[in-house]
């Protein structure tokens, strides 16, 4: 299927949208730094100035500068000067699926953290001993897992940084 330029906007639309969506419900983003999150990700060129980011998404100088404020703060978007100095550029961190594993590690960590007190608590009591088990098994491997990707992240990032 050969996209035509209408095509190819109403898709690129599409998936912002959907890319913003995923960000609010599963990252408990709020909807403005969602959408102004998805246009970095998927923009086509390295970075987008101030200006580019509020004429994208409509919104006012301050919602925007709060926005993104808040996403430098969450470590997913950087910003950097070109030669004007004064003209900030925003682009996705570098290491932003790194930082999405980080967070989903955390949520795990404390999950497992509860599990452990709730097994402790009910250690005299009638529960289902084994389901549980099998549950922070589940965890465990998960947090296992995403442990090595996360060193994995890492060590690509640095075989890129002694390349350049």
């Amino acid at each position: 299927m050969k996209f035509t330029d209408d095509n190819l906007l109403t898709s690129n639309v599409k998936l912002i949208k959907e890319l913003s969506e995923h960000f609010e419900k599963e990252h408990d983003l709020p909807p403005l730094a969602s959408r102004i999150y998805s246009n970095l990700i998927l923009s086509e060129v390295e970075s987008l100035t101030f200006e580019e980011i509020i004429k994208i998404t409509s919104a006012s100088k301050s919602s925007v500068s709060n926005q993104l404020n808040f996403l430098i703060e969450e470590g997913r978007v950087d910003f950097y000067f070109k030669n004007d100095k004064r003209k900030r550029y925003f682009k996705t961190n570098q290491d932003y699926l790194k930082r999405t594993l980080e967070l989903h590690l955390e949520k795990i960590q404390r999950e497992i953290t509860m599990l452990s007190k709730i097994i402790c608590f009910k250690k005299d009591q009638d529960f289902n001993k084994t389901r549980v088990g099998i549950f922070k098994n589940h965890l465990e491997s998960e947090e296992k897992n995403i442990k090595a990707t996360i060193e994995q992240l890492k060590q690509t990032s640095n075989n890129l940084e002694h390349e350049n």
